[in-house]
Formats: structure tokens, C-alpha cells, sequence
């Protein structure tokens, strides 16, 4: 798929794809093929995005080859009925080139690129590492705007910038600010690049007011229905209805702050507003809320933290006051 195509595609439901482990931790591509085919029957006809090997899919606790094996297998079994970007971002630039390469040689159609971590560079630097990646491989590049992971945050003026490259089409914008978010959409041209909501549906109900053309979501996973509906209000700018779904998926954000209180706090120098406490719970809930509709996808791997058995059938009791249904007991 060209850059451009695949800008015009970004958008609607940008599918979180989870990385599956067997009881022995192991990736279980047999669990990623079903749970990939349960998804991508779900969002049958629908804007959709398969975005593999990001932060939900854990990637940092991932080899190299288990990543590579997870975009592969995405690649194989999605078959071109949507777009799949894969997550290649790696803290050096000469990695990132190396994965993003991969990811375009067994046919993915775009990488998402996390600025560096652990080393902050320079505008500067930051500049030339997306310019080199863009320049060593054809596809599109989706850029992860992601403060809490990187500790860098690329200003309005750097975005646009970057969004002059051609290759370069479009922002994972994980901020939790909508003026943030409105300001970064004015400083690009829609021409160059799409500015996606990063964090999720909650966020979505207020960027979808400036026209953000996708969001990321957890929920194709296991409530593919109440992502669609999230989309299909914010297509319609029927604000009424974001509130009422906002307020349905309430309950899965409490429990997740539940979570947060029980156990002790992150020991981050980031702003609260920035770095939430519930970060380390979000993946092994959604793989917990994927095991309670009858698909398994495992632990998460250390160090982030699972749920216990109690705890587990009070997502089910959660899921449940949503509509989501659930498997037998």
C-alpha cells in the first residue's frame, strides 16, 4: 500500500491487537490467529486499522522474533481486508530502521514508530531519526506521540515539520488534553498527515468535536459493537450519543481505577495528568475481558501486573453491566 492510500485509510477503529502467551508464556500464534479473525469478522465493512506490536501488544517485553512472528502472523491472516501498521519503534535509530524494514518486506502496510526512549535527543535529533527511517523503507510511517513512553512529547511545530516527509502520513497523538489535540491538528496539513486520538474512546468523544478522523480502542478485543458505536456517533457528530456510550464504559474505567488504588503507586517523575496510575493494569484486564468471552489470551508479562481470580469475576460482573456477554462460569 502507498504512503498516501494508506493515509486516506487511517481511520475509524485503529485495533489494538494483543499479543497472546500460553500457560508456559510462550506467544501462542494459535490464540493471535483466532482472536485476529474474531475482530476482523466483527468490523466486517467497517474504517478499520489493525495496529500490531504496539504497547497493548506489550512489545517491549517481546524478542525481536516474537515480533517479527506477530506482525507476520497479523500480515498472513488480516490478508489485506484492512490496513496493518505494525509497531517497529526500538530506542536507536539504526533498530528502528532494521525492524521497520522487516515489517515492510513480509507485507505490512505501515509502521508505527514510537520516538526514541531511555536517551532524549534533541528537536533535532528526533527530526533526523524519523527522516532516516522514512528514508530507508516505502511504506507509511504512523508516528507514536507517546509522552508517558518516551518522555518526549513532539510539539505542534516539530509534527509539522516531519509531516512535510513524504512517507510520513500520519500521528498516534497520545495526549489527554484536547487543546493539545486541536492545536497539533491545526499545525498540520490534512493534505500530509492524519492526527489519530491515541488513548482511546473517552479521549475520542472530545477530539471527535475538531473532526479526528480514528481512534485506538481496546474494545474491538472483546465489545467490537460498542467501538463501532463510538465511531459511527462521532461520524454522525452526534454528541448526545458520545456522552451516553462515555458513560456506558464507565463502569470498565472504574474498575480499572479500583485496580489502581488496591495496589501501591508508580514510582514516576511524570505529572499525574500525564502518567495515570492505572497504566500498569490496562493489558491484563483487556486480556481477562478476552478470556471472559471465550477468548484466552494469557498473562501479561512481568512487570506489569494481573488481575487475581476475584478480581477477574469482577470484570466479569462489569462486562455484564455493559451488555457485554460473557461465557459459562
Amino acid at each position: 500500500m502507498k504512503p498516501k492510500e494508506l493515509k486516506d485509510k487511517i481511520k475509524g477503529i485503529i485495533h489494538l491487537v494483543v499479543s497472546p502467551f500460553d500457560e508456559k508464556g510462550r506467544l501462542d500464534e494459535k490464540v493471535l490467529r483466532k482472536s485476529l479473525n474474531f475482530t476482523i469478522n466483527a468490523l466486517e465493512g467497517q474504517d478499520a486499522v489493525f495496529l500490531t506490536t504496539g504497547s497493548t501488544a506489550e512489545f517491549y517485553a517481546m524478542t525481536d522474533d516474537e515480533c517479527k512472528k506477530a506482525i507476520a502472523v497479523a500480515v498472513e491472516e488480516v490478508a489485506g481486508r484492512f490496513p496493518v501498521v505494525a509497531g517497529t519503534g526500538r530506542p536507536g535509530t539504526r533498530l528502528t530502521i532494521e525492524m521497520s524494514q522487516y515489517a515492510q518486506q513480509v507485507g505490512a502496510d505501515g509502521v508505527l514508530i514510537v520516538s526514541p526512549y531511555y536517551q532524549p535527543p534533541t528537536k533535532e535529533g528526533l527530526f533526523r531519526h524519523f527522516k532516516e527511517v522514512a528514508e530507508n523503507i516505502d511504506i507509511g510511517i504512523m508516528i507514536y506521540n507517546n509522552p508517558v513512553t518516551s518522555t518526549l512529547w513532539i510539539p505542534p511545530d516539530l509534527m509539522a515539520r516531519l509531516s512535510k516527509i513524504e512517507n510520513i502520513v500520519a500521528d498516534k497523538e497520545n495526549t489527554a488534553n484536547a487543546v493539545a489535540y486541536y492545536w497539533m491538528q491545526k499545525a498540520v496539513d490534512p493534505k500530509d498527515m492524519v492526527i489519530i486520538c491515541g488513548i482511546g474512546q473517552l479521549m475520542y468523544s472530545f477530539c471527535a468535536l475538531y473532526g479526528c478522523p480514528g481512534f485506538v480502542t481496546e474494545f474491538a478485543n472483546f465489545a467490537p459493537d460498542i467501538a463501532i458505536s463510538f465511531y459511527e456517533a462521532a461520524q454522525q457528530r452526534n454528541f448526545d450519543k458520545l456522552a451516553q456510550l462515555a458513560d456506558k464504559i464507565a463502569p470498565y474505567q472504574q474498575f480499572l481505577a479500583e485496580l489502581a488504588q488496591r495496589r501501591s503507586e508508580i514510582p514516576t517523575i511524570l505529572s499525574p495528568y500525564i502518567s495515570s496510575s492505572e497504566l500498569p493494569f490496562y493489558q491484563t484486564v483487556i486480556k481477562e475481558a478476552m478470556s471472559l468471552i471465550g477468548l484466552p489470551s494469557g498473562a501479561v508479562r512481568e512487570p506489569m501486573e494481573n488481575i487475581t481470580a476475584e478480581e477477574k469475576e469482577e470484570l466479569r460482573k462489569v462486562l455484564e453491566e455493559m451488555g457485554i456477554r460473557t461465557s459459562a462460569h
